[in-house]
């Protein structure tokens, strides 16, 4: 006896989204790329820190991984983001746990490190995060592959002109400088940079207590140069008191 086998149409049948939201499982990744994050995001709030004026406030904060909305994909459907590291023009909220395109408008900067679950979105442009990003009108977009397991060149970059995405070059210095914070990004080999407008690498994340330690050592060291040297002028002022006396009393005889 035949049976009715019903297949659903091909109309009806579902297509996953592209890009695929992120997810709390899509955007960990190893060791590398985790501690990059942090290391850019800890540098872009040194920035900030280092910029902010006497009574004023921050100007600007950065945060990680925390979902943002509000994007759209190419077909206008909704877009869940979890941005690697997102700039805002202001300090971050340390109870926010989400943030949306409508309540807390667009971010000055994106930052998205590469990975095997998400590199495809990353750099697509076209249907892509690039697209979405765009469209919500952030300004910047850098992707950064420090291994360059998925970017051979390390860093790729975009600037917002007239609602597209533009190639954002690098400086002569090899650094990416935005236009919009006063901080560059760059490579050393593995370990991403962020850098002050002056050009000084802001310390990573394991470099602080150590340089610090250094600083110590190099004034407790300049304060005995000090001490040596004090010692030596108490020294020679006596020498020449005592010159003085010599010849005042040769003068008398």
């Amino acid at each position: 006896m035949a049976r009715n086998i019903q297949t659903e149409p091909r109309w009806a049948q579902r297509v996953e989204a592209w890009p695929p939201d992120d997810t709390e499982e899509s955007i960990l990744g190893i060791e590398l790329h985790q501690g990059t994050i942090t290391l850019v995001r800890w540098g872009i709030n040194e920035t900030a820190a280092i910029a902010q004026k006497p009574g004023e406030p921050i100007p600007w904060g950065a945060t990680s991984q925390l979902v943002f909305l509000g994007c759209k994909r190419p077909d206008g459907s909704a877009y869940r983001t979890y941005p690697d590291v997102f700039v805002f023009p202001h300090a971050i909220n340390p109870f926010q746990g989400s943030f949306s395109l409508r309540e807390d408008g667009a971010p000055l900067l994106v930052i998205e490190v590469l990975s095997e679950s998400t590199y495809q979105a990353d750099l697509d442009l076209t249907r892509g995060k690039g697209y979405s990003y765009a469209q919500a009108g952030i300004r910047e977009y850098l992707t950064m592959d420090p291994a360059g397991s998925f970017l051979p060149e390390g860093i790729r970059a975009w600037r917002l002109r007239d609602g597209v995405y533009l190639p954002w070059q690098a400086g002569t210095d090899g650094r990416w400088h935005s236009e919009h914070i006063a901080a560059a990004f760059g490579l050393e080999g593995l370990l991403a940079g962020v850098y002050g407008p002056e050009g000084n690498r802001m310390l990573r994340e394991g470099e602080v207590e150590r340089t610090l330690a250094q600083e110590r050592q190099r004034r407790a060291a300049a304060e005995t140069a000090a001490g040596i040297e004090r010692g030596r002028l108490t020294a020679a002022e006596a020498e020449i008191e005592r010159l003085r006396r010599l010849l005042g009393e040769r003068s008398r005889e």
